[in-house]
């Protein structure tokens, strides 16, 4: 689909209208992530029960991709195990790459296929899944920018 159809704004509406933005009330796993170079920056918390996420928020200073991506990572990341969440962010990064079409697992996520043709901006869709994963390690930071 074009950059200007249903996808689009299906985006453009997780930016403008954050689903799960806020707070969790403790105790929450959660972390940090930062592209110092883009200037996001994210908290994700969540809850997890019995191995699963139960709950799961975010908030901070983002680009308007990373929000989205945030948001609609909110939305699938519940009733997923930390195994479940490192494959959908294999086949999310794989989409956004363009290694893969539309992808039934990743659900609302397709809508940010897109980013095959925009290399820079793939960081930034990232960067929600590395602070999630970090949080479910326990861990207090993440990000997507490579060091050099």
């Amino acid at each position: 689909m074009s950059a200007t159809g249903p996808y689009r704004e299906i985006v453009l509406d997780h930016h403008r209208a954050p689903r799960r933005r806020g707070r969790l009330a403790p105790p929450v796993q959660a972390a940090e992530g930062v592209n110092a170079l883009c200037g996001d920056q994210l908290r994700i918390e969540v809850r997890v029960e019995q191995g699963r996420v139960v709950a799961y928020a975010f908030e901070g200073a983002c680009c308007a991709i990373a929000t989205a991506t945030a948001s609609l990572l909110g939305d699938r990341a519940i009733g997923c195990d930390a195994d479940d969440l490192a494959a959908l962010e294999h086949r999310f990064a794989a989409l956004v790459a363009g290694e893969i079409a539309e992808d039934a697992e990743l659900g609302a996520l397709n809508a940010l296929s897109e980013l095959a043709r925009y290399p820079a901006r793939r960081k930034c869709a990232l960067l929600p899944f590395a602070t999630l994963a970090a949080a479910l390690r326990g861990e207090s930071h993440a990000t997507t920018e490579v060091s050099v």
